[in-house]
């Protein structure tokens, strides 16, 4: 691993493009997380992140597989996902101060809600609020992901 840090705006940028902010629900629980998953052969970046960050998360190796009715063969990667309330603050102090600049920015402020009311209100969490606001989320990361498929 190279032992050079990583320029700020170029961790923005990079989450710009490739990050997650998202959500798991589990019952009635909801896990926040923020995810970057690249294919191994670019391992190196990622754990650089990581590094960035303190090494709050985990990294973890999708590994490969193969074709399916839905997706074509899989290559491995390499999944970094900071999953804890109380380390995801790293990720919000960082883009707080070094913002990102494409339309992400709007669902990272609705997912940084999220995260917030969890570390505010660890014992009352309200679930409703939660579930609000992972619709809002998930509209928005759905609008990404059109995008994405619509602009080939």
């Amino acid at each position: 691993m190279q032992s050079s840090t990583l320029d700020p705006w170029y961790i923005t940028g990079f989450c710009d493009g490739e990050a997650a902010f998202t959500y798991s629900r589990s019952g009635g629980a909801f896990n926040i997380y923020f995810a970057i998953r690249q294919r191994d052969d670019n391992r190196n970046i990622v754990e650089r992140i990581q590094s960035y960050f303190g090494f709050v998360g985990q990294i973890y190796t999708g590994k490969e597989s193969a074709p399916t009715a839905n997706s074509g063969f899989t290559k491995p990667t390499a999944y970094y996902r900071v999953a804890r309330v109380n380390e995801l603050r790293v990720i919000i102090r960082h883009l707080d101060k070094y913002p990102l600049q494409s339309k992400k920015h709007q669902a990272y402020l609705t997912w940084r809600k999220m995260v917030m009311h969890k570390l505010e209100n660890y014992r009352s969490t309200d679930y409703d609020l939660l579930r609000g606001l992972a619709e809002e989320l998930s509209a928005l990361n759905q609008k990404s992901r059109a995008f994405k498929v619509h602009k080939r």
